[in-house]
């Protein structure tokens, strides 16, 4: 349920009431790199990634490996990680096993400064 609401809140926000994009919204989606978090319900760290995010207004996709076995599957093969979180930014430009903010905050920024270019 609570996925539904945020679902429906990104939505208006992207496109607003009218049906035309939000240009605020859509200009800060396009400022940043993408950014996947992979996340299990019972990873501490996974909890702070996402708050910190949250915090920061840096808009992620949350992949929930216990709701999901092919979230899992991917990471696995594609990332060789069983363990979360992963953090992959870009076009897996970085990918992060584990959240450190000053880890995430570096990788973050040379990714930001490479879109740029």
């Amino acid at each position: 349920m609570n996925m539904i609401r945020i679902t429906v809140a990104v939505v208006f926000l992207l496109w607003g009431v009218s049906g035309q994009a939000s240009t605020g919204a859509a200009e800060q989606v396009a400022a940043f790199p993408r950014v996947v978090l992979y996340t299990a319900p019972w990873c501490a760290n996974c909890t702070a990634a996402k708050e910190y995010l949250a915090r920061n207004n840096i808009p992620f996709v949350k992949k929930d490996i216990a709701d999901n076995g092919r979230y899992l599957e991917e990471m696995t093969t594609r990332y060789k990680s069983r363990a979360v979180p992963v953090i992959v930014i870009g076009n897996d430009q970085k990918v992060l096993r584990g959240f450190i903010r000053e880890s995430f905050q570096r990788a973050f920024a040379e990714v930001c400064a490479a879109k740029a270019k």
